[in-house]
């Protein structure tokens, strides 16, 4: 092979790739925090999907539980503390009204697993309850992966500490950082397959 083709080959694997990043890059600042958030808009069903990962998820979920916005809760990743069987109990969720999923390790297991969970059961319906910054990946993901069937899904937010306007501090920098680059994964991963 010609030295010439080999580096002008090698130039485009490696820059290729870094003009997508670059563009990413520009897509995210433009769009902001705030393209990360989904205003809620829970509706009546048959359970509620509670996805770990921060705390307040599950109290929000209960309050949404006690007003009737369904009839079981569903832990993803039920081992995780702040969303454990036990803690649910004791905020007063009868335990015959709790599903556990005890195997998620990301969001997308969380949707896999909750569909598995509601398929067997025949649950036609959830509320999925998240963190404000997740809701944009967490309806993206439930969404795809449960598109191939009549389950039908509203989501809901759990309030946290991040902000969404003015100065951001560490926190909402790392949360911003973290979620387009596992949006971007996501997105990728669900065009492959």
């Amino acid at each position: 092979m010609d030295k010439r083709i080999l580096i002008r080959n090698l130039f485009m694997i490696g820059f290729v790739p870094f003009c997508l990043l670059i563009t990413l890059i520009i897509i995210y600042a433009i769009l902001g925090r705030e393209y990360l958030v989904i205003e809620g808009n829970p509706q009546k069903s048959e359970a509620i999907i509670v996805l770990s990962g921060s705390d307040g998820r599950l109290e929000h979920a209960i309050k949404l539980y006690k007003k009737g916005y369904g009839e079981n809760i569903i832990l993803t990743n039920s081992t995780e503390p702040s969303t454990t069987k036990k803690e649910a109990i004791e905020l007063g969720v009868p335990e015959d009204a709790i599903i556990e999923e005890k195997k998620a390790t990301s969001t997308y297991e969380n949707a896999l697993f909750s569909k598995d969970i509601m398929e067997k059961r025949d649950i036609t319906s959830a509320v999925v309850v998240t963190s404000d910054y997740h809701t944009r990946r967490s309806k993206y993901t439930f969404e795809t992966i449960f598109s191939s069937t009549d389950i039908n899904l509203s989501y809901d937010v759990a309030p946290s500490a991040f902000q969404t306007s003015g100065k951001m501090n560490e926190l909402d920098k790392r949360i911003v950082l973290s979620e387009y680059t596992k949006l971007t994964g996501y997105w990728l991963r669900f065009l492959v397959t």
